[in-house]
C-alpha cells in the first residue's frame, strides 16, 4: 500500500492487525501518495500554500479566549496586568501572570504543540522538494519553508529551554532536548542565510502581498534576530542592515501608527510579515464563531482585551471605540504607563498605547462617547461632560488592576470586527515582524559593537515617528531598553527581551501584588462626598491582594525565566528532559 499523508499523523505502536492485514489494503480516496505528490511546480505552491495555512492556524488561531502567542507572551511581561472582574476572575491567565504555574500548567502545552506542528508542516515541504527542487518555484518554496522553519525554533528557544531541534521529518526516532540555546539559534540564523539566495524581494512599500509571504527582508529579520539572541551581536548586525535601509520598507508617519494594530495597517509599508486573515463563514460549519467560522478571527480574545463593559456605564459598545463588550483583560502596568508619558507627552505612539483619564473621558477624537456630539449625541461642552451620567466607571469595589489610564493599543475598534461572524472576531492581521522592531534590533547590535552613531540614527528615526517629546542627544543600553519597551508594548517581545537582559528578577519584584484599583470620581468620590458632584477624573489606589492572604507571589531567579518543557512531553518521551535551573530539579 502506498504511503499517504495525514496532516499530522505520528502513529502510537501497539496496533494488533494480525488476520485483519488484508482487508486494510484498500485505496484511501481524496488523497494524494508521496510518490505522486511533490513533483511539479504546482505541487511546490500547494504544499507551501498548505504550509502558510498550518501556521497561520497554530500560531494565530485560538482556544476559545486564548491564543497562546499573543496571551502567553504578553502576559508573561512586567508591564501588563491579566486584569479582568476580580482576583478569581481569568484564573489561567492570572496563574500564569503572577508566575504561579507548575510544568503541568496547559498553556505550555498548548504553544509547545502549536509550535512543532507549524514546523512539521515546513520539515515536510523541505523532506520532499529539498534534495529535488530543480526550478525556481521549487526552490522558493523550500527556502519560505526554511524561514518558517527557523521562526518556530527562534520563538521556540527564546521560550523553553533547550527544546528540540527538529530539522527533519520524525518518523521512528524521538525528539532530544537541543545541545544548546545558541545552537538553536545558530541554526536560524544559518537557515536564513542559505534561504536567501531563492527568496524575492518585497516589491516596494506597497507591495501588501510581500507582507504575508516570506520574502528576503523576512529571512534578513528571523536571521538577524536569532543572532542578537544568539549573542552574536556582528552578524545580527550584518544580517539587518539591508533590512533597515531597504528601499521596500518604510516606518508609517506617526499619525498612522495607531493603524498599525488594526486592520487599517493590514499590508502597510512597515510590516516585514504578517498573517493575512480572511474570514471565511463557509469554514468549519458556517459563521458561528464556536463551528470555527473564525478560526483565523481571534474570536473571545477579542472579548478579553476590550475594557470590561461590565464596570462601564452602557456597556458593551460604550465607549464608541469598543468593537463588544470586554472583560478588562490586558491591562497596562501604572508605572509604566507614566514613565512613557512623562517620556512621550503628547505623542501619536502614547495615545495609540493607552489614554489618560482626562482623553478617555472628555476626547471625542480619541474615545468619542454615546452623548458626544461627534457620536451623534447632544453634549458638546466639557461642563456638559463632566457631569455626565451617562459615562465613565462605576464599579464600586473598583476595576481590577486598572489606574488611572486606559490602554488601547489591542483593543479591538469597531473597523477590526468580521461582522459576517461576529463583533469579537477581531479581522485584523497577525503581524510577526514590523520595520519599528527591526530598527531597534539592529540599534542594539550596533550599541554592542561599539558603533553608538548608527544606533543614536535608528532610535532617533523611531522616537522621531512616534512624535515623542524626547529625542536622545546620546544614547546607551538602558536609553535602547526604555524605547523598546515604548514603542512594543505588547507586541510580544519584552518578556524574552528583560530575560535576555538580565534583569527579569529586578522588573518583576517590582510590580508582584502590587495591584491597582479604579474608581471614578464621579461615581465613587476619593474624598467620601455624594456621588455625582464631582467632574468625571480616574483614580486609583494599590492592593496587594495575594499578601492580604498570606501568599507570597515570586519570580524565582533561574526557574521563571523559561517556561518549563511541558510536563506531558516528558512523560511520553524518555529523551526529554528538564534542563533550565530549578526545573530540573
Amino acid at each position: 500500500m502506498k504511503k499517504i499523508l495525514f496532516s499530522l499523523a505520528l502513529l502510537s505502536a501497539g496496533m494488533m492487525l494480525t488476520s485483519c492485514e488484508d482487508k486494510l489494503e484498500v485505496e484511501q480516496k481524496a488523497t494524494s501518495s508521496t510518490g505522486n505528490f511533490y513533483k511539479t511546480d504546482a505541487d511546490a505552491e500547494s504544499a507551501v500554500t498548505a504550509m502558510y495555512a498550518t501556521f497561520n492556524g497554530e500560531i494565530g488561531g485560538n482556544e476559545g479566549i486564548w491564543n497562546a502567542y499573543i496571551m502567553g507572551l504578553n502576559y508573561s511581561s512586567d508591564d501588563v496586568f491579566a486584569a479582568g472582574g476580580d482576583k478569581a476572575d481569568h484564573t489561567g491567565f492570572r496563574e500564569l501572570n503572577e508566575f504561579r504555574f507548575d510544568a503541568s500548567f496547559g498553556p505550555f502545552k498548548t504553544l509547545y504543540n502549536h509550535i512543532y506542528k507549524a514546523i512539521y508542516s515546513a520539515n515536510l515541504v523541505i523532506n520532499y522538494f529539498g534534495e529535488t527542487a530543480d526550478t525556481p518555484a521549487k526552490k522558493k518554496a523550500v527556502a519560505e519553508a526554511r524561514v518558517m522553519r527557523a521562526w518556530a525554533h527562534m520563538l521556540a528557544a527564546q521560550v523553553y529551554y533547550r527544546p528540540p531541534l527538529i530539522d527533519h521529518l520524525i518518523t521512528t526516532d524521538k525528539p532530544t532536548n537541543a545541545e544548546s540555546q545558541k545552537a538553536i539559534f545558530d541554526f536560524c540564523v544559518k537557515e536564513c542565510e542559505e534561504a536567501m539566495a531563492d527568496l524575492p524581494d518585497r516589491q516596494g512599500q506597497g507591495d501588501k502581498e510581500g507582507a504575508w509571504v516570506v520574502t528576503k527582508g523576512f529571512a534578513q529579520f528571523v536571521g538577524g534576530k536569532s543572532a542578537l539572541f544568539g549573542g552574536d551581536n556582528a552578524k545580527a548586525k550584518s544580517m539587518l542592515k539591508p533590512l533597515v535601509e531597504s528601499p521596500n520598507y518604510a516606518l508609517v508617519p506617526g499619525e498612522r501608527f495607531r493603524d498599525l494594530f488594526h486592520v487599517e495597517g493590514d499590508g502597510c509599508e512597515e510590516k516585514i510579515f504578517e498573517f493575512n486573515y480572511v474570514t471565511n463563514t463557509a469554514a468549519a460549519g458556517g459563521s458561528e464563531a464556536w463551528r470555527g467560522g473564525n478560526n483565523r478571527g481571534r474570536w473571545m480574545v477579542a472579548n478579553v482585551l476590550n475594557w470590561r463593559g461590565d464596570d462601564i456605564v452602557g456597556g458593551g459598545k460604550n465607549p464608541q471605540i469598543c468593537s463588544t463588550g470586554g472583560w478588562g483583560g490586558g491591562a497596562i502596568n501604572q508605572d509604566f504607563a507614566h514613565k512613557m508619558l512623562a517620556n512621550d507627552g503628547d505623542s501619536y505612539r502614547r495615545k495609540a498605547t493607552f489614554l489618560t483619564s482626562d482623553e478617555f473621558f472628555y476626547d471625542p477624537t480619541l474615545c468619542p462617547w454615546a452623548d458626544d456630539v461627534e457620536a451623534g449625541g447632544t453634549l458638546a461642552t466639557r461642563a456638559e461632560k463632566e457631569l455626565d451620567p451617562n459615562r465613565g466607571i462605576t464599579k464600586s469595589a473598583g476595576s481590577f488592576s486598572r489606574s488611572d489610564v486606559m490602554e488601547v493599543k489591542m483593543m479591538m475598534h469597531p473597523n477590526d470586527a468580521g461582522l459576517a461572524v461576529g463583533d469579537n472576531c477581531n479581522n485584523t492581521n497577525f503581524c510577526l515582524a514590523r520595520l519599528g522592531e527591526a530598527y531597534l534590533l539592529y540599534a542594539e547590535a550596533c550599541l554592542a559593537t561599539g558603533d553608538n552613531a548608527e544606533a543614536k540614527k535608528y532610535i532617533n528615526k523611531i522616537q522621531q515617528r512616534a512624535g515623542s517629546q524626547t529625542i536622545s542627544a546620546e544614547v546607551n543600553l538602558q536609553v535602547l531598553q526604555d524605547e523598546k519597551q515604548y514603542e512594543l508594548w505588547f507586541e510580544g517581545c519584552r518578556w524574552l527581551d528583560i530575560v535576555r537582559w538580565g534583569i527579569a528578577k529586578e522588573c518583576y519584584d517590582k510590580v508582584l501584588d502590587n495591584i491597582p484599583l479604579q474608581w471614578d470620581e464621579y461615581w465613587n468620590p476619593s474624598d467620601g462626598s455624594a456621588p455625582q458632584t464631582k467632574p468625571h477624573k480616574l483614580y486609583y489606589k494599590i492592593h496587594h491582594p495575594f499578601a492580604e492572604d498570606g501568599v507570597k507571589l515570586e519570580f524565582v531567579k533561574n526557574k521563571h525565566e523559561y517556561w518549563p518543557i511541558p510536563q506531558s512531553v516528558i512523560e511520553v518521551n524518555d529523551q526529554m528532559h528538564q534542563v533550565w535551573g530549578a526545573w530540573a530539579n
